[in-house]
Order: C-alpha cells, then sequence, then structure tokens
C-alpha cells in the first residue's frame, strides 16, 4: 500500500524576501519518523516537501497523480492551516477515494476543525508514529481504524476523540529517520548561521519537557519528557555523515543538553568516534544549562552555535512566563558561550501579556548588551496548546470567530497580529520589531563581525539593510498617515 506524507507550503512565509533571501527550510523530522515506521511495515512512502520545494499546489497533485497512494498524511501547524484547506479541496477534488490523515499540533488542539467541510478523514492526535502505523495497518487489510487510539474522526456528522494513546516508553525502538526518500540538497543553506553548501538535518536526543513555560504548546503533544540513548544518537549522526553526507544536525529537543552531565558525555562520545571532524552541530538550550566547562567540551566536540531563548528583558515579564531563569543567567551563558569561541543566538518575544512601550525597549536594550551573535525578535503569538492561548487565545476566538475558520492572521508574517497586550497595538509591536532590527543588526561592530566570519556577504549585507530601512520607513510612514487622517 501507498503513503504519501506531505509537509505543506506556507504561502505566507513563501512570499517573504526575507526569508527566502536570509533563511532555509528545516527538514521535517517529524516526517522523517513516520516514514521510517511505516517502511519498516512495508508500506511503499513517498515523502513531498512542498515548503521546501517551494512549488505550488499543480506540481503536488502531479505528484499524488503519478505515486497513487491510498493514504495521504500531511502536517497541520496553526501557521500553515488555511493552505492546508487550500490544498486538500483541490486533492479531494481529483482523488475522491484517497484517505487524508492530519496530525501535528494544531490538528491535536482542535481535531473538529481539522474535520470539519470534509478536509481530513482522520485526525491523529499527539505522537503519531504508532497510531498512524496502526491505521495504515488496518486500512491495508481492509478492517476497521474506527477503535484505533489517539484519533478523531467524523461519524454522521459528530466528531469522535478516541482516548488517547499513551506515549511510547523507549524513544530507542524507533527507526532512524527515513532521510533517503528527501532531497538532502534542499537543506544546505542558511547563511545567518554560517551554513553553506553543507547538508544539513534535524536530529533529537529527548522529546517533551519538564518546564512548562507560558507560551509554549510542547507538552500538548508530549507531555512527559524520555531520553534517548546518546550512544544512539552519535550512532545516527556518524550514520547520515557516512551514508548521506550530512554535515550539519541541529538539535530539534526543547533543550539539549538537559544539564551538565549529560552534555559532557555526549561530548565525550563525539570526540572519542572523531565524529567532531566529520560534522558540526547546533543546539537550542537553556540559559541555566551551560558551564565553562561544558561550553568548552561543546566547543571541543564540534558545536557551532548555541540557541537561547532569553525572550525579555524585563524581569517582571519574564517572572511571569514560568521559565524559571534570570536575566543575569542569560548574561552568564552568553558571555562564556563567546569565551568558549561557539556562536550564539539570541530568541527574544516582544507583546507578550503585561508589556508596555517601556518592557519592549528593556528587551532591545538587553539584547544588544547581551551582543549576541544573531537575534531575533519576535512577535507574541498565543499558539493554540499553550497556557497563553487558554488565557488570551480563547476570548480572542469568541470575539473574532473569523480568525478561528481562517486562522490566516495567526502568524504575523500575513500582514495581521492575533494578540496585542493592553494598551499597545499590532502596529505598535512591529515598530519595535523592526527598530530592534534595525538598531541590533546596523552597529558597526555587528557588520564587520558578520563580514568577517562569513555569517553574511557584502551583497546581502546592503540588500539586507535596505529591506530592513525600507520597511522601517514603510511602517513609519503608515503610522503617519493614520495620525493624519485621524486629526483631519
Amino acid at each position: 500500500m501507498r503513503v504519501l506524507l506531505i509537509n505543506p507550503d506556507s504561502s505566507v512565509v513563501s512570499k517573504s524576501w526575507a526569508y527566502r533571501k536570509f533563511c532555509a527550510p528545516i527538514a521535517p523530522l517529524g516526517l522523517a519518523y513516520l516514514s521510517a515506521v511505516l517502511e519498516k511495515d512495508g508500506f511503499e512512502v513517498a515523502v513531498y516537501d512542498q515548503f521546501a520545494l517551494k512549488t505550488g499546489d499543480d506540481a503536488l497533485l502531479r505528484k499524488i497523480a503519478s505515486f497513487k497512494p491510498e493514504v495521504i498524511g500531511a502536517a497541520a501547524l496553526t501557521t500553515v492551516v488555511p493552505d492546508i484547506k487550500r490544498m486538500i479541496s483541490r486533492i479531494r477534488a481529483e482523488n475522491a477515494d484517497v484517505t487524508i490523515i492530519l496530525g501535528h499540533i494544531h490538528a491535536t488542539c482542535f481535531p473538529s476543525d481539522m474535520l470539519g467541510d470534509g478536509m481530513a478523514d482522520i485526525v491523529v492526535r499527539g505522537e503519531g508514529e504508532d497510531t498512524l502505523l496502526e491505521v495504515c495497518r488496518n486500512i491495508r487489510c481492509g478492517k476497521s481504524w474506527r477503535e484505533t487510539p489517539g484519533i478523531s474522526y467524523n461519524d454522521d456528522g459528530a466528531v469522535v476523540d478516541n482516548p488517547d494513546r499513551p506515549l511510547r516508553g523507549d524513544l530507542d525502538s524507533l527507526p532512524l529517520p527515513a532521510w533517503h526518500l528527501f532531497d538532502a540538497d534542499l537543506y544546505k543553506e542558511a547563511p545567518l548561521v554560517a551554513i553553506n553548501r553543507s547538508r544539513a538535518f534535524p536530529i533529537i536526543a529527548s522529546r517533551g519537557c519538564k518546564y512548562r513555560c507560558y507560551y509554549c504548546s510542547q507538552d500538548k503533544v508530549y507531555p512527559r519528557m524520555r531520553f534517548r540513548d546518546l550512544e544512539k544518537v552519535a550512532d545516527e549522526m556518524e550514520y547520515f555523515a557516512d551514508t548521506l553526507r550530512v554535515g550539519y544536525f541541529g538539535f530539534s529537543d526543547a533543550y539539549f543538553p538537559w544539564n551538565e552531565d549529560s552534555g559532557l558525555r555526549f561530548c565525550r562520545i563525539i570526540t572519542r568516534r572523531g565524529l567532531h571532524k566529520k560534522v558540526r552541530w547546533c543546539t537550542e538550550t537553556r540559559v541555566d544549562k551551560v558551564t565553562p566547562r561544558l561550553l568548552r567540551a561543546m566547543k571541543e566536540a564540534g558545536a557551532h552555535l548555541i540557541m537561547y531563548g532569553i525572550e525579555v528583558g524585563s524581569r517582571e515579564v519574564l517572572e511571569r512566563l514560568n521559565k524559571h531563569t534570570t536575566l543575569e543567567q542569560a548574561r552568564f551563558a552568553v558571555r562564556e558561550t563567546a569565551k568558549a569561541g561557539i556562536f550564539s543566538q539570541g530568541l527574544f518575544i516582544l507583546g507578550l501579556p503585561g508589556e508596555t512601550p517601556a518592557t519592549c525597549r528593556q528587551t532591545i536594550d538587553f539584547a544588544k548588551e547581551l551582543n549576541c551573535d544573531i537575534v531575533k525578535f519576535n512577535l507574541a503569538v498565543p499558539y493554540p496548546g499553550s497556557r497563553f492561548f487558554e488565557e488570551h487565545g480563547k476570548n480572542l476566538i469568541r470575539e473574532s470567530p473569523e480568525k478561528f475558520t481562517s486562522w490566516a492572521d495567526w502568524t504575523h508574517l500575513g500582514g495581521g497580529l492575533v494578540y496585542a497586550p493592553q494598551g499597545m497595538s499590532g502596529d505598535t509591536l512591529r515598530h519595535f520589531q523592526r527598530k530592534g532590527m534595525m538598531e541590533y543588526y546596523a552597529r558597526p561592530g555587528v557588520i564587520i563581525k558578520n563580514l568577517a566570519r562569513g555569517t553574511i556577504t557584502l551583497r546581502n549585507l546592503i540588500l539586507g539593510g535596505a529591506w530592513l530601512l525600507f520597511i522601517f520607513l514603510f511602517g513609519s510612514l503608515k503610522k503617519t498617515k493614520r495620525i493624519f487622517l485621524k486629526r483631519s
């Protein structure tokens, strides 16, 4: 039986000039694991990464026509729901008999939304490997899949939510991700983090997170934390470095290393095998998890970049996020990371509940003080599954139900902004986002550093600077026009 798994395109992101120029798609690790589990059981599997290929629905339909799958599965994140609805409508028009299955965080949180109007036949909630395998086995054998744990489906107009499936206890029992089904050359350019012409794939050492940060929805899919054997993680890196010539791995854990001991053990494994001579790697971890000793070991083991979720520059706002970190810990982590010779990326959020123009200003100033190699200023979005959504997103849906039916405004890249704290507007938050980027990257020291390291070329510097200046001035002109019209 043939199964096609799709990573849908995001029309909003694909239209972003900055994304197309400076960012790179990340290979969908979830689909690679699902594919591996299905292949191991004898299914013929194909993967279509529409997001990385940057192709429209016509090309996807041609792929479906040539592969002729009995089952189509797709990953449903909140930000691509409008694209999924359009895509499935076209698939249905030409493939009436195919079974369509949706999974991932949005489908887990809103199965009824994904089952409405004949979109999906089945929603897989939570962790997908075992559930999708059981559904596909039943379809292959001509049996009913309706009793499968962990699914939702439509029964004569009523949505049925079967009991949740228990989490897989042993992550090491999963087969290696089926990266051979992907075009590895689609994932090798990320100039902002100095990845050039090197195949880069994600990897995990764990699933889940023991923390419950206010804005995060990870525990909706992975409600408890489970760990892999670090020797097997190294096995995976070595295997794909040798077979697919992968030169870069990015850890997709909520945070890794988990502590100093786990990090030192992993680094010893990598250096003992000589893997640090074959590959580089990056990870995201918490500012309270690193020590000078660990960072030195990570550098020796090939660590190239550490991403830190610093979030804000206001102590008061940070305390409300349930993150259990401090600004002092962020200062220490970034400073010691630089001493160890590892790149750092600071991840910040503007517009969280309780924020004011003053706290947004504090965040920008704190980012400049830390002086990470790379920064991102994201705008706060109450994504489904997070406590942020429970407290604010549900009210927004009641007030503006059209946002719930389309979800088009749930990515601030699309022009809309679904949430702004009391006393602030979306325009104000966008102004701070533009201002933060301009102030950070336009500093002479930052420009010289990035040119010297090769993280940006002179051509891209000019283009990027012109783009930032344009959006900054354009945003200011729009604001001035609105003020003038309001007063006239």
